[in-house]
């Protein structure tokens, strides 16, 4: 625990001795100044945790597997190098490839073990929030108190056998309080595992960190706006966005696939979908097709109904895209309408629509917030899972 406490704050010194600070969009041409993980990702580069690839990029959608962030940890964070001839061949499945020794080190420090039904530590996998939360609590060594019994999110179950490591790090203070859902079995890409990071080691090192946390629902956009809030992603962002042309009523579908497209790098075919859920094609999924597509696909789905304006810009700003409805007429008719929604300026929100072709355009507030309600009508937020993905609702 010495050494890491050793070894981050001397590389916050060293930070401190920099003259010039290179800002990590300027290093990563796949990085936005206005996203705030890229404040966690220089100070994380600047500490020598985390590089780029070989072409430049920073690649802040990769997800992160079970042997890169061993690495991270151990050498970035603890500072150590383990002796290679020493460490290695600690678990069946690993055995003296670039990644044993910082895996074996981990293991002997009692910070990782292997799957309970085989044995093996499976250094491919992605890597689950829970997983994570679970290496850095036994990193740094961390305890709950007895001022903190439960957690807050609903689905954070005492049950688990990640809950102590989730309470020990909640109370620490390193995780938006935003949703009521905190989704330990998401799997983290490379953005969501600096932010993380950046807090545990400012945390740990006494610093200041900035978490979001809703704090006045009944504000209105035009209020919000006014704090100087940014979207994370610009305006311009090059998204594919499919269109659902022969699918005239498969918008919120549609919207679901440029979501996970986007985010995910995986494409979904609409008529497997169609069976695998058994969707008529047509209109807004229900209950029981939402349910289904989560288990299937292994994604947590959180629909919110009537969503404040801080809540809806902060998801934004945090860098979350989300499906939403707006209104959508034939005739004197609304029948609504479902797009990505993943930027927003004071005249509006950028959507990704899959109408007229696919393409991305600027809609009013007044389609998002409809006849003047300070809400909106539904959203939704999708995350990757490990397994056992959930429909969760949240108001």
């Amino acid at each position: 625990m010495k050494k890491i406490i050793i070894a981050i704050l001397f590389y916050t010194l060293l930070s401190t001795l920099y003259t010039l600070k290179v800002h990590a969009s300027e290093l990563f041409p796949d990085l936005h100044d206005s996203d705030p993980a890229t404040t966690s990702i220089e100070y994380l580069y600047e500490n020598d945790v985390i590089e780029g690839y070989a072409d430049g990029t920073f690649g802040p959608f990769n997800l992160i597997n079970r042997a890169e962030f061993m690495k991270m940890i151990v050498e970035g964070v603890a500072g150590i190098t383990p002796d290679e001839d020493e460490y290695k061949n600690c678990f069946p499945d690993v055995w003296d490839d670039w990644y044993a020794k910082y895996v074996c080190y981990a293991a002997e420090q009692e910070w990782v073990a292997g799957y309970g039904d085989t044995g093996y530590f499976e250094p491919a996998d992605n890597i689950s929030k829970a997983e994570a939360i679970k290496i850095l609590v036994e990193a740094f060594d961390w305890e709950t108190t007895e001022t903190y019994w439960y957690s807050d999110f609903y689905d954070v179950y005492s049950d688990q056998w990640y809950y102590d490591y989730i309470l020990a790090a909640e109370e620490k203070g390193i995780f938006d309080k935003m949703d009521s859902y905190l989704t330990p079995g998401e799997l983290l890409n490379r953005r969501e595992f600096s932010i993380l990071l950046e807090r545990a080691m400012k945390y740990e090192a006494d610093e200041e960190f900035t978490v979001w946390e809703i704090e006045n629902t009944s504000a209105t956009y035009e209020e919000v706006l006014a704090t100087g809030i940014e979207a994370a992603f610009p305006s311009d962002l090059e998204i594919n966005v499919n269109s659902q042309y022969g699918w005239d009523y498969g918008c919120y579908a549609f919207s679901v696939k440029n979501l996970i497209e986007w985010k995910y790098a995986e494409v979904l075919d609409m008529s497997e979908i169609q069976e695998t859920i058994d969707w008529d094609g047509e209109f807004i999924w229900d209950h029981v097709e939402m349910q289904s597509f989560s288990e299937n696909y292994q994604y947590d789905l959180i629909m919110t109904y009537y969503s404040s304006p801080e809540f809806f810009l902060k998801t934004l700003a945090t860098g979350e895209p989300i499906v939403l409805y707006i209104p959508y007429y034939i005739g004197e008719d609304n029948i609504g309408h479902q797009v990505m929604a993943y930027s927003f300026d004071e005249n509006g929100v950028w959507i990704a629509d899959s109408l007229s072709g696919g393409t991305q355009r600027q809609i009013g507030w007044d389609e998002v917030f409809v006849d003047d309600a300070n809400y909106t009508t539904n959203m939704t937020k999708l995350r990757k899972v490990k397994s056992g993905g959930e429909f969760k609702m949240q108001w």
